[in-house]
């Protein structure tokens, strides 16, 4: 007769592989979002090279909007990573897991703290 798995073995399964589609769908979005940024962002530096696109004050708009959309997706994406790569070298535990949370989520609140100063 087969074991049941443990519920808790079942819960962590579901959870790491939300986290895994989390980071998935956050890498797509960072393709889209780094774009824009790059191309808003050369809009504000050379506005005569792209005037026809957008204008100054359109490309500062935009920047500021995709900021914290790009770092929140940079967080979801890259974050998981760094702890993967600190997992191999046998650095674990949940301090890490803590710090690599209160980290993202810093950087996460300056860019949301940026866009609010406009």
């Amino acid at each position: 007769m087969a074991e049941m798995p443990s519920p808790r073995g079942y819960v962590m399964g579901v959870v790491r592989s939300a986290w895994r589609c989390t980071g998935r769908v956050a890498a797509w979005l960072l393709v889209p979002l780094m774009l824009l940024q790059f191309v808003s962002g050369y809009a504000i530096m050379h506005p005569r090279v792209l005037g026809g696109v957008m204008d100054k004050m359109t490309a500062f708009r935009v920047h500021g909007i995709l900021q914290p959309l790009t770092v929140t997706a940079f967080v979801l994406h890259g974050l998981p990573w760094v702890r993967r790569r600190l997992a191999k070298g046998r650095v674990t535990g949940r301090t890490l897991d803590v710090v690599l949370t209160l980290f993202g989520a810093a950087l996460v609140a300056a860019s949301l703290y940026l866009f609010s100063l406009g």
